[in-house]
């Protein structure tokens, strides 16, 4: 497992660091800067600009400026905001916190609904709450996420029955407002319970037709034992890929979720960076958010192998169709 961890570190600093070139570059070749907008006020001479581009070393190279921020982030430090004026680690350590909070509603809340009602539609495949799932995973997975929102909107301005938006010290205490929270953590759970659900339907209900399951049925248990304890850990290992997935897919996808209904969050902070040419801060949310990422797929892994021994002992993953493959738990019966 240390093995497995140090490997995966290793990667993921390469990763971040390919993405940080890639996206500084990216974000120099789209042309202007932070002082851009300077230009166009009159009171403001060229040659205050060039002063200010010295100060902050906006007229050095692209390959010096890019070291210059590494080193800054080997350091410990971010860098300045040029728009807020502050250090950009301060900035996203109070934006990480609620977007982290909604990721986690979203999350608990997906999982939820889909085992719930994935388990009911797999007991009963065929009938009327397996047809509601197909319509449920169709309606989750084809609607954009800004329908949701604008229709989420729409919602709280017409019913009075959710608190939307955050501004000054609010924002601060976002986190903590289950009434904030609840709108905005819903519409951004919609597409993962898609997911979520498709694969319990289909894992469970393949799962209870294996061999080990008849065994433990043949020996009393109930059926929500049968399902929760023996068949589920069988048709887990899918469902820990996508929630790895899903983990850093929530953060880095919650960008117009925040932005229409009023989260302060990362996805929120990171419109504004981009509509200021705030390169320090916006690289700042890109790395945030690609850590985000690979630390939810490094949890995934680590899920993984403590759900299946056979991951553990570097086997590959077979799905669990004899009784050789039967689950320890359904073997002690």
């Amino acid at each position: 497992m240390l093995k497995l961890i140090f490997g995966r570190l290793l990667q993921g600093l390469l990763v971040l660091l390919i993405v940080s070139a890639l996206t500084f570059a990216l974000l120099a070749s789209a042309g202007g800067d932070a002082l851009t907008a300077l230009r166009s006020d009159p009171l403001i001479s060229e040659q205050a600009i060039a002063e200010l581009r010295h100060t902050y070393g906006l007229d050095q190279p692209l390959h010096t400026r890019y070291l210059r921020w590494v080193g800054e982030m080997a350091s410990g430090r971010m860098g300045q905001s040029f728009f807020y004026k502050a250090p950009v680690g301060q900035l996203i350590r109070s934006r990480l916190v609620n977007t982290l909070t909604l990721a986690a509603f979203a999350l608990v809340f997906a999982w939820g609904f889909a085992l719930s009602l994935g388990a009911w539609a797999a007991r009963r495949a065929g009938g009327w709450v397996d047809r509601l799932c197909s319509i449920i995973i169709l309606l989750a997975a084809s609607t954009p996420r800004i329908v949701l929102a604008l229709v989420a909107l729409a919602f709280a301005v017409h019913t009075s029955l959710f608190t939307i938006g955050a501004t000054g010290a609010d924002a601060q205490r976002a986190a903590t407002s289950l009434g904030r929270l609840i709108l905005p953590g819903l519409v951004l759970s919609v597409p993962l319970i898609a997911l979520f659900l498709a694969q319990v339907r289909e894992g469970l209900g393949a799962a209870l037709g294996e061999e080990f399951v008849q065994v433990a049925r043949a020996k009393g248990l109930t059926e929500r034992a049968i399902i929760f304890r023996h068949a589920l850990r069988s048709a887990l290992n899918p469902l820990i890929t996508i929630f790895g997935y899903s983990l850093g897919g929530v953060v880095s996808g919650s960008v117009i979720v925040e932005t229409v209904l009023g989260w302060p969050g990362l996805g929120q902070l990171s419109v504004v960076a981009v509509r200021n040419r705030d390169v320090p801060l916006l690289m700042g949310v890109v790395l945030v958010t690609a850590s985000a990422v690979f630390a939810g797929n490094l949890i995934a892994d680590i899920l993984l192998r403590l759900n299946d021994p056979r991951l553990r002992e570097g086997g590959a993953a077979r799905p669990m169709t004899s009784s050789a493959a039967t689950p320890p738990t359904a073997q002690a019966g």
